[in-house]
């Protein structure tokens, strides 16, 4: 009987929507801790990891992570840290929401040599500059000044009002909503006395003061002090006065997302208004006027992410997503996409990217540019979005339950998603799409929020044991050795309904000196065989077991070490037991 060799040359990625006997010869059937990217056509154990900070936080579970000015902030449970020093939660008096989102954006405001990196939280807003953490914004005074006759030369009916600013080194960096107005006093050449109190927060330095001409109704600026409670005297002639105190410094709402646009902040994840986009003054991100905002969609659909592109503002809900136009000057409007899947509930798993934006839906992970019909990634990896799915080459689907923990970043030319498969509370494994090859591999990291540092070039991830790590890094997971379990599909040949007795296999690999690849060798996905292949480049012959017979035959790959061994081809060698 004639015997054939199929030889098979080249890896792509892992499939899980076809059956086994269906997937092309180079797609693999598993694929978990293997890297198809750095080498197109071959199957690399993917790169280690390697702890940023030896020390784990008290909270175990870090859920947020951000660079800014060279300073790392790690979301852990309730508590923010800036490197390891926590400046948001119990200890500090401020605690975080656990269950709610928490973002940072980096800002330099109109007028400040600062660099301030801003945090959105539903509990409230901050600022930092890696030094010092302050309220973002300035609460206006809340009672109004007493005001009395001193010494000067006004004539008429006078009141006042005061403010309180930041001020960076002379310019006025920020400036609160002016207090109520005061009584008015009627003066004979005479000062307008002004008792101000001084404010409570950290980063006030100056207190100004406004006032009205004789019976007029606008305050116009009169002079600035010191941060102190005492007593001003105003005596400016009404010609001499400045420009009008602002009425619309208001301090932002509470948020849980913010994004930069056009100089712009813009927030959702207001908990009154969960349909309501926010944004600040233009250049100003911490004056918030009350009526800066514009109703997207209902309040049954909260917005869940903003996502800055290439001139437009993409905002997703949770059902859909929509494009922002506009500017500060004529106002923003937003246009519904034309495909309308949203975030369902995890507002960290959208990443923009040169391509648009990525992100994960109820049915897979997409790329919109929330103008023409999304574009599906995940056709591959389609069964673990199933929400009624069965197990699928040994990976369950998603848990939907707690899909808010699942996170995305973008970073050389690949997408990383952290997934929460099976009967987990958080993430499992990140699924990882390679734009080069347009497939998808499954590393086993349990990564609960993911990063991009661009200015050393790493992408981070925080776990559950209360350590960052740095991704992509190395030959082991700290102290402990990477992994391999990967499975190709049933190869039958160019006949698949003739029996076959399997006589040879050959693997085409490179195995570190002293390190073992284990094969497993499957007929008709019985196992029939585990054999041993060391060296590099080995022409090691794999002899099937006797009387291996069956329609279809395929490979099992399992490596633990601390190499990085390189498959590149595989073979077999059978005999036809029927004619064609």
């Amino acid at each position: 009987m004639p015997r054939q060799l199929q030889e098979i040359r080249g890896f792509t990625g892992v499939n899980l929507r076809k059956d086994r006997l269906l997937l092309d010869d180079q797609e693999m059937a598993k694929a978990i801790n293997a890297d198809f990217h750095s080498q197109p056509g071959t199957l690399v154990l993917r790169p280690g990891r390697a702890a940023q900070y030896t020390t784990a936080l008290a909270q175990p579970v870090i859920r947020k992570l951000a660079r800014h000015n060279g300073f790392r902030y790690r979301v852990a449970g309730s508590t923010v840290y800036r490197d390891s020093t926590e400046i948001m939660g119990a200890t500090a008096g401020n605690p975080v929401n656990a269950q709610r989102p928490v973002d940072f954006e980096a800002f330099r405001p109109l007028n400040d040599t600062t660099l301030w990196t801003f945090i959105a939280n539903p509990n409230g807003m901050f600022k930092d500059n890696g030094t010092v953490l302050r309220k973002w914004g300035i609460a206006a005074p809340g009672s109004a000044p007493v005001v009395a006759a001193g010494t000067g030369t006004l004539t008429g009916t006078y009141s006042a009002r005061y403010t309180y600013v930041r001020k960076d080194g002379v310019s006025l960096a920020h400036e609160s909503n002016p207090s109520p107005v005061s009584a008015s006093v009627v003066l004979a050449a005479q000062g307008l006395a002004v008792t101000v109190l001084a404010s409570a927060d950290a980063q006030v330095t100056h207190i100004r003061l406004y006032r009205n001409v004789t019976g007029g109704s606008s305050y116009l600026f009169d002079q600035d002090v010191t941060n102190t409670s005492q007593t001003v005297t105003s005596t400016q002639a009404d010609n001499a006065l400045g420009a009008a105190v602002e009425t619309d410094n208001d301090v932002p709402p509470n948020l849980s997302r913010i994004a930069e646009f056009q100089s712009t902040i813009f927030g959702v994840g207001d908990l009154s208004n969960p349909h309501y986009l926010w944004y600040s003054k233009r250049f100003r991100p911490e004056s918030w006027p009350t009526d800066n905002f514009i109703e997207i969609g209902n309040p049954d659909d909260p917005l869940q992410e903003i996502s800055p592109l290439a001139g437009l503002l993409g905002v997703f809900s949770r059902r859909t997503k929509y494009r922002v136009t506009g500017n500060d000057t004529s106002g923003f409007t937003a246009f519904e996409a034309l495909s309308k899947r949203g975030l369902p509930g995890c507002a960290d798993a959208a990443v923009p990217t040169e391509q648009g934006v990525v992100f994960v839906a109820r049915d897979g992970v997409y790329l919109t540019n929330f103008i023409s019909q999304d574009q599906e990634l995940s056709e591959k990896i389609a069964p673990l979005f199933d929400p009624v799915g069965d197990d699928v080459n040994g990976l369950e689907p998603i848990n939907w339950d707690v899909i808010h923990t699942s996170h995305i970043a973008s970073w050389k030319n690949r997408v990383y998603v952290a997934l929460p498969l099976g009967n987990t509370t958080v993430p499992t494994h990140v699924a990882v799409f390679s734009r080069t090859t347009q497939q998808w591999t499954l590393y086993d990291h349990a990564a609960r929020s993911l990063l991009v540092e661009e200015d050393v070039d790493q992408l981070v991830a925080g776990f559950t044991d209360g350590i960052v790590y740095i991704l992509e890094m190395g030959h082991t997971d700290g102290t402990a050795e990477i992994a391999l379990d990967a499975e190709t599909g049933d190869s039958a040949g160019q006949q698949p309904g003739l029996r076959k007795l399997f006589l040879w296999s050959k693997v085409d690999a490179e195995i570190p000196t002293g390190e073992t690849l284990s094969v497993d060798m499957y007929a008709d996905g019985v196992l029939r065989r585990t054999a041993s292949v060391t060296g590099n480049r080995t022409k090691l012959l794999l002899p099937w077991p006797e009387a291996s017979m069956g329609y279809a035959w395929r490979l099992g790959f399992r490596y633990t070490g601390c190499g990085r061994p390189k498959i590149h081809g595989r073979s077999c060698l059978w005999e036809a037991l029927a004619p064609a």
